[in-house]
């Protein structure tokens, strides 16, 4: 019986799911390999997989916390973990919570201390901070958990229990240093988080190639897509923006977070492309396009439903112009594009168009065929803006 892994989903648990499946299928692995575990869990079992390539999965994911390895025998666990020095732990608890799971916790960890204890393995207990049920990322890091002991996993749902050890935690930092350190940034303009570009990325279940973003901003998505090692084309109608772009690839060369990326960013306005640029797109490589157009400043308060219809047909407009242009210009068959159509909150409501306004029948959305809901949406708690994301192949 192969071993069975599980990961834990971020915030938006319906993306993190979509993103598995694409990036399963770019290892070669059906979506039949995931069993989701509640809402927040999915359970991974193949006969190909070994726990270097479900790290390897893992380190792909934007929509991942954690990911770990399902425990058979819970009896002898604790005394296998054999560490050098102070064994230092942790338990969290995934999926359902229970009224007095915080007192369980302590009373859990103190039990496995005292067993511990029995067979001479000094330890430290670290609990989640805030009378939580889980240990985040920055604890499990900064007490080096991962490296000097183990972090217990306990996995519910409405019917069971199971557990699991985690196996490695998500580069919370390196996203953070993207978000933050890069050099070239507009935050009047709106940012796309880099979690959510680089799921959007995987959306395309490739795992080489080239990637195309028409509307690049500071290059949020080109710099995730050259961390997971693709090529890119980053335009934009803003020469600051392409400025920011060039100088933000340069920052992730010397930070080492790229070695070998082929890229180029370059003025291109969508509605009246330059032909030069266009025969020389044509004429590239263009795996996928990945895109957030500009959707308005950030937003603070309801809109007016006028000013949110203004901002919809500027979107759309700009969206319409780039599919002319992939379609009759530069002619491309079998592309894949991974984009967002937003959804305004207004006094009257939330309003927003549909991806068929844009696209003929020759462009298949996929949305279906990774997400049983077909809708693939990232919103904040109390956010004016929604976006809608849509996975699209043109046949």
């Amino acid at each position: 019986m192969p071993k069975q892994y599980f990961f834990e989903s971020g915030t938006f648990p319906d993306l993190s799911y979509t993103e598995l499946i694409t990036v399963l299928s770019s290892f070669g692995l059906p979506k039949e390999s995931i069993t989701r575990y509640g809402n927040s869990i999915f359970l991974l079992q193949h006969k190909k997989l070994t726990e270097l390539t479900v790290i390897n999965i893992f380190k792909r994911l934007g929509g991942a916390i954690r990911v770990g390895e399902i425990v058979e025998d819970i009896d002898t666990f604790y005394t296998e973990q054999k560490k050098e020095g102070k064994l230092i732990f942790g338990i969290s608890i995934l999926g359902d919570i229970k009224k007095s799971d915080s007192s369980f916790l302590k009373r859990l960890g103190n039990g496995i201390k005292k067993q511990l204890k029995e067979y001479r393995i000094s330890s430290r207990f670290v609990l989640p901070i805030r009378d939580g049920y889980s240990l985040n990322a920055a604890q499990v890091i900064k007490n080096e958990i991962l490296g000097k002991g183990f972090e217990l996993i306990i996995i519910r749902n409405k019917e069971q229990e199971i557990y699991g050890r985690t196996i490695q935690i998500q580069d919370l930092e390196g996203f953070v240093n993207r978000d933050i350190q890069r050099p070239g940034s507009n935050l009047e303009m709106g940012t796309l988080p880099p979690k959510l570009a680089r799921m959007m990325v995987n959306f395309t279940a490739l795992s080489s190639g080239t990637i195309w973003d028409p509307f690049c901003g500071s290059g949020t998505i080109p710099m995730e897509a050259a961390v997971l090692g693709f090529n890119f084309l980053a335009s934009d109608i803003d020469p600051k923006a392409v400025e920011d772009t060039d100088n933000n690839t340069k920052w992730l060369y010397q930070e080492g977070y790229i070695t070998d990326t082929l890229y180029q960013s370059f003025y291109l306005d969508v509605t009246k492309p330059d032909s030069a640029v266009v025969k020389k797109l044509k004429n590239t490589d263009i795996h996928a396009i990945v895109c957030e157009p500009f959707m308005g400043p950030p937003q603070t308060r309801l809109l007016s439903d006028v000013r949110a219809r203004e901002l919809l047909d500027d979107v759309k407009n700009l969206y319409s112009k780039l599919f002319e242009l992939i379609d009759i210009k530069l002619a491309k068959r079998g592309i894949k594009v991974v984009m967002i159509i937003p959804s305004y909150k207004t006094n009257k409501g939330w309003i927003t168009f549909g991806i068929r306004e844009l696209v003929g029948k020759r462009w298949i959305v996929k949305n279906s065929e990774y997400s049983p809901t077909r809708d693939l949406k990232w919103s904040r708690k109390n956010s004016i803006i929604t976006r809608n994301i849509f996975i699209l192949e043109r046949s």
